[in-house]
Order: structure tokens, then C-alpha cells, then sequence
């Protein structure tokens, strides 16, 4: 019995991708976590382009310009390729082309929430696209619709049923939330003016494809103006939505089960003039808004990204906190000039900030960042990284207003993740946001017989000493502030196997077979051969191992060796001999190479001296009662059992012989 325990992390990763690829299709499984990469590709502005698959995320403009002014969105598939992204009117492919069929989508490129892309729950090989008109009768009386972008015979997609129409008079204004059973989807939209602006439209996204009648909320505030942006918070609780016109912003809650909006908290209208961009952080207790009031007449405005602390029963209740401001008439042109546009959670924790200038045509070469969200105040580093102002540069790309929507649930990340959670391995941590953190972790104090191998603050890697249960405390400090995060981690045991039954040998006869057996696992994997079944039959020698995976992706190792046992039986014995194994008569060597055993002992004139089925038990050459038998020739007969396999039937295999009895 071998067990191949504490092997070095890489080996185990490879191990273990290697393994459960097959598996993970057939069954749930409670495995390492996978971020979401479907929101990896951004395309917005002029020839902007970002990468957030790598670290830190590259700027990669794009091959050419796009009309991506204001409203855009855009998907990556699971491991983060691009396969689309829109403007509302034209789908692009992930090799920036357009997609066939491609043109002529029914929404606006210069709403400010123009689309958004969506899987289907009931085809892996088609999303959604719902596609947002601005609605002012009687121009633009689109209203909202969805294509269904199909990748089943076009590995670039193309663009089929196009506009369907969902609802018109409605504000421009367009979020997704993955429903609460995790296969689901949720559209929320809005309503504008008389007749629907105080409503709420959500639509139910299941394997039958978009539900035609969608579920109504009337509640929170009557939207007469289209504009300002909507956005869900990552755990999907949460939906905040802004006025542009009307100078207000709104916080409700969102039912994942029911698509129900409700307990709306409204800003005082006007209070926040302008309204327009809003994000919420990653640990979904601020929100953030930026406001782009309208110049006429020279007029001076000011622009604001304010915070808002959502643990508050008056979130909007001022003072305002004010992250930044910038005042500007339309008078000044220079390169400073900017109008605060749309505001987006990344993957990597942080928040971007789209500027445009006063004409809202030109570009600026950076986004600004709000480095760390979930903190409060000025604590949050806008532009501010270790200590010095930094802005995102696009690379020869440019921001314009918007920045790319997506379902919520791609972003909703957490803020520390660790991964291989088995006993003996190294479990390694990572901080999803690394800007401005000294890191501290409490590994010493929940474990302190266990190890650190990896001593990076950043990326530890710790060696639990038991399994169990563990509340890991990451505390991250910065300008004197400190701020704890804690997760749960369960490290499990490893799967206990035993091919060999307690033996690192297993003894057959020859020509014979035996059934090794594993057990049930979840995956299975015999080596030599290959095998994935619970039992492999084995009639030949050698060493055999098998590794297997449990429900938790813990695995094991076990080996044992198959040999052929040689059995025979000595023709002479002396019950007196100083030598032990001279005194008794039976069968010598490995004995556990028989499933069954007889073996008996007659006397010259056939009567019966000696039986036994265990075949340690030995005749030491007496008669029944006891008394010793007289010096002479005895006669001799066994059985032996060979084991059942599927090569062959367990069979019988008779020997005779005699024995010389001396005294």
C-alpha cells in the first residue's frame, strides 16, 4: 500500500487538470474557482481597447475606429476571447469584422446604455443581444429589441432574428443580473413618460429563450427623461439608476428569484445636477456617481464623482462625499477640459472613469481609476497608486463618454480567492486588487502548526496542518488605515484508498487472476492500462496504481505489487525437530494467494487424520484424539481456489502427494 501524498503545488495542478477536464462535464463539482472572464475584452471610444486577462490589464487599441461614442457592450467567452461587441446598431466580431447580418440592429449608438450581450441558457452557441433606441416621438420609436447572435455555422457569429420587439417608450437605460438558480438570466429596463416611466421591466432569460411578458414593478421615481445610466451591484441585490435630466439618482432592491424591484431610496431631484454615470464597488457598499450638468450661455458648472455609503439608511442624504470635482464653462478648450462620462467596474477590482472633452467628440488619451472602491473617502485613491497620481493610459487609444456593459455577475469577483484546498497541498491565495495594500494575513493565528511557504503578502501560499474549517482574515492596510476581509476555507482530507488491503504485495497462484478494487470515486484512472472502471482484473506480474479524485478534487495514489506465489509442500517432517518450521506438515509460502483451501491427511489404510480449510493451520503428525501417530508414509490431499476475476471463474486446482512422518 503506497500513498503519494504532498506533492509539489505545480505537479498537483497539473495532476488535477489533467483528471478532472473529463469530469467537471459529467457531475457538479466542488472544485478550485474560476473567475468569470466574459468581461476581459473591453472595446470603447476612439480605438480603445483594454485587456483584463493579463496583470496588470494592457491597453490594446483597436484595429480601427468604431462608433462606440456613448452606449456599447461587449462579451468574451469563458477564457476570455472576444467574441462580440456592439454599439446598438452594428455587432462586431471578435476579430473586430462585422458580423454577418450584423447591420441594422434597431437601438441608438448615442443612448447612453445602448445594449448589452447575453448568453443563451438553452444553447451554448448563441447570445442575446438586447439593443436600446432613445425614444422621442416621433423620430426614435424603436424601442427596446433583441437579435440572437448564432455561432452554430459561423465560428465568427452571425446575426439572426433580428429585432424582436420587447417594449417601446422606454428610458435608455438596460442592466443583467444572473438568476438566482445560476443558469438564468434577468433583463431589467425602464420605462419613460406618461404612460410607462414609472415602471420597471424585467424579462426572464431561461432555456426557452427571452419570456415576451415581463414581470412590471411600479415603484421609485417617474422617469420623463431618458438619459443617465443603471447599473446592478455585483452580488445582484441591488440596482442604482440615474436622471440625468432631473438631477437624481436611485437605489433599489432586487429579488434574483423574482425579478422584483422594490424599497426604492431616492435622491432630493436636482440635488445631484446632471447625473449621469453609476458604478457600484466590488464589495457592494458604495456606490458612485459622476454628474455632466449641461453649459449654455458660458455658463460655469462643475462636475462631480461623488461616493455614496450604501450601509447608510440615507444613502443620499447630504453632505455629499466628493471624490473629485472639475468646474469649466464652454468657453475654456484646452487639454485639460473634460466632462465626466461613464463609470465601470473591471475584473481587477477597480473602477474606470470615461472623460471626453467639452464638444463630447474629442477623446482623452487616459481613463481615470478609482484604485480601491470599497474604501471610504479619499481612501479610495482616485488617480492615486503607491503614492504618486496615475491615470490608466489607453495606449493611443481614446475615451469617449461610455464604457462597456455588462451582465453583473462577470464582475462580481471576490476580493481574495485561494486555491488548491487539499490536505498536504499548498493552498495558494490571491488578492483579486492589489493597489495600495500592505497585506497582512492571520495564518499564524487560526494554524499555527502549519507552514508558509510562500512568504509574498501579495500571493502566500500556506500548508494547513488538518483539515478543517478555517476563517482566513486578510487585513489590508494603507495610510494608516486598516481594513479586514475574511472568507471561510475548508481544506479536506484526501480520499482514503487501499488496493492492497493493507499490503504493498498481492500473491496469486500462477495462470491465475485476481479483481483489484478502488472503490467508488469520481474519477478513476488504473495505470497500466488506463482504466477508469472501479475494479481492473490482473493475471499478470507487476506493480499496478490507480489514482483517484473525490468530490472535493482531492486526489490519492495507492500501488501494489502482483506476484506469482510459489506453493509446495515438504515430502518429510519430525514433530521433534529443533528446527520450528520442521515440525508440523502443510503448505509453505504465501498463503494469501488462495480465495479458498482444503487440505487433508489419510493414513496408509485411507482413514482420515487431518483437515482444515486455513491454510496456516498445519498436522502435527497426531491422530485425532491427539495421541502421535507412528513414524511412516502418510498420504496427502489439497484444494486450492484461485480468485474470480472477469478474465476467468474462481477454479479449483486438486495436488496429492505423500509424507514421510519421522520420529
Amino acid at each position: 500500500m503506497t500513498y503519494y501524498k504532498g506533492f509539489s503545488t505545480s505537479l498537483f495542478i497539473g495532476i488535477l487538470f489533467y483528471l478532472t477536464v473529463p469530469v467537471l462535464a459529467q457531475s457538479p463539482r466542488n472544485c478550485e474557482y474560476i473567475r468569470p472572464h466574459q468581461a476581459d475584452k473591453w472595446v470603447f471610444g476612439n480605438y480603445g481597447g483594454i485587456d483584463f486577462s493579463t496583470t496588470p490589464p494592457q491597453a490594446i487599441p483597436t484595429p480601427d475606429e468604431y462608433s462606440v461614442t456613448n452606449g456599447v457592450s461587449t462579451y468574451s467567452d469563458e477564457n476570455g476571447v472576444l467574441k462580440a461587441f456592439t454599439n446598438g446598431m452594428v455587432v462586431n466580431n471578435g476579430g473586430y469584422g462585422q458580423m454577418v447580418n450584423g447591420d441594422g440592429l434597431f437601438g441608438y449608438s448615442a443612448a447612453t446604455m445602448s445594449s448589452i450581450i447575453i448568453p443563451n441558457p438553452g444553447n451554448s452557441k448563441q447570445l442575446f443581444v438586447i439593443t436600446i433606441d432613445l425614444y422621442f416621438y416621433p423620430r426614435y420609436i424603436n424601442g427596446v429589441n433583441y437579435s440572437i447572435i448564432d455561432f452554430s455555422n459561423n465560428q465568427n457569429g452571425e446575426v439572426i432574428n433580428k429585432n424582436v420587439l420587447l417594449f417601446k417608450e422606454n428610458a435608455q437605460k438596460v442592466c443583467a443580473i444572473q438568476h438566482e438558480n445560476q443558469r438564468d438570466y434577468w433583463v431589467v429596463l425602464h420605462g419613460l413618460g406618461g404612460n410607462t416611466g414609472g415602471n420597471f421591466y424585467t424579462y426572464l432569460i431561461d432555456t426557452g429563450g427571452i419570456q415576451s411578458n415581463p414581470i412590471i414593478s411600479q415603484v421609485g421615481y417617474h422617469q420623463n427623461d431618458g438619459g443617465g445610466y443603471m447599473k446592478a451591484s455585483p452580488d445582484g441585490t441591488k440596482i442604482a439608476l440615474a436622471v440625468y435630466g432631473d438631477g437624481v439618482v436611485e437605489l433599489l432592491d432586487f429579488n434574483k428569484s423574482t425579478g422584483i424591484l422594490s424599497n426604492p431610496k431616492t435622491s432630493v431631484p436636482g440635488q445631484i445636477a446632471g447625473a449621469f454615470g453609476i458604478e457600484f464597488s466590488p464589495d457592494n457598499s458604495k456606490l458612485y456617481v459622476t454628474t455632466a450638468p449641461l453649459v449654455t450661455n458660458f455658463q460655469t458648472v462643475t462636475d462631480f464623482l461623488y461616493q455614496f455609503d450604501l450601509t447608510s439608511a440615507t444613502p443620499f442624504a447630504p453632505p455629499f462625499t466628493v471624490i473629485d470635482q472639475f468646474d469649466f464653462n464652454n468657453s475654456i478648450v484646452s487639454s485639460m477640459d473634460s466632462l465626466m462620462g461613464a463609470l465601470q467596474l473591471s475584473p481587477d477590482g477597480k473602477i474606470f472613469l470615461s472623460k471626453v472633452k467639452t464638444s463630447a467628440h474629442t477623446g482623452k488619451p487616459t481613463l481615470s481609476v478609482i484604485y480601491n472602491p470599497n474604501r471610504a473617502g479619499t481612501a479610495c485613491n482616485y488617480n492615486t497608486l503607491n503614492h504618486a497620481t496615475q491615470l490608466f493610459n489607453l495606449n493611443g487609444g481614446e475615451s469617449l463618454t461610455g464604457l462597456p456593459n455588462f451582465v453583473t455577475d462577470y464582475l462580481n469577483i471576490p476580493h481574495f480567492s485561494f486555491f488548491n484546498k487539499c490536505h498536504h497541498d499548498t493552498t495558494d491565495f490571491q488578492i483579486r486588487n492589489t493597489a495600495n495594500v500592505d497585506a497582512d494575513w492571520n495564518f499564524a493565528t487560526i494554524d499555527p502548526n502549519g507552514s508558509l511557504v510562500y512568504p509574498d503578502p501579495l500571493n502566500p501560499g500556506f500548508v494547513f496542518s488538518d483539515p478543517g474549517t478555517y476563517q482566513v482574515v486578510l487585513t489590508e492596510t494603507w495610510n494608516g488605515v486598516s481594513i479586514p476581509d475574511s472568507c471561510e476555507v475548508i481544506i479536506y482530507p484526501l480520499p482514503v484508498i487501499d488496493i492492497g488491503n493493507g499490503s504493498d504485495t498481492i500473491s496469486i497462484l500462477p495462470n491465475s487472476s485476481i479483481r483489484l478494487d478502488v472503490g467508488e470515486w469520481d474519477y478513476i484512472e488504473w495505470s497500466p492500462g488506463g482504466s477508469h472502471d472501479r475494479y481492473l482484473d490482473v493475471n499478470e506480474q507487476g506493480k499496478y496504481y490507480v489514482t483517484v479524485v473525490d468530490t472535493n478534487c482531492c486526489y490519492n495514489i495507492d500501488s501494489v505489487y502482483i506476484q506469482f506465489a510459489e506453493l509446495s509442500f515438504p515430502n518429510a517432517f519430525r514433530p521433534s525437530s529443533s528446527i520450528i518450521r520442521n515440525q508440523e506438515f502443510g503448505v509453505i509460502g504465501d498463503v494469501s494467494s488462495l480465495a479458498k483451501y482444503i487440505f487433508q491427511v489419510y493414513d496408509r489404510w485411507g482413514m482420515l487424520l487431518f483437515e482444515t480449510k486455513n491454510p496456516t493451520e498445519k498436522w502435527k503428525g497426531t491422530f485425532p484424539g491427539g495421541e502421535p501417530a507412528p513414524q511412516g508414509v502418510y498420504v496427502w490431499h489439497s484444494v486450492f481456489t484461485t480468485f474470480e476475476s472477469s478474465i476467468e471463474a474462481a477454479r479449483d486446482i486438486e495436488n496429492r502427494g505423500t509424507v514421510m512422518l519421522l520420529r
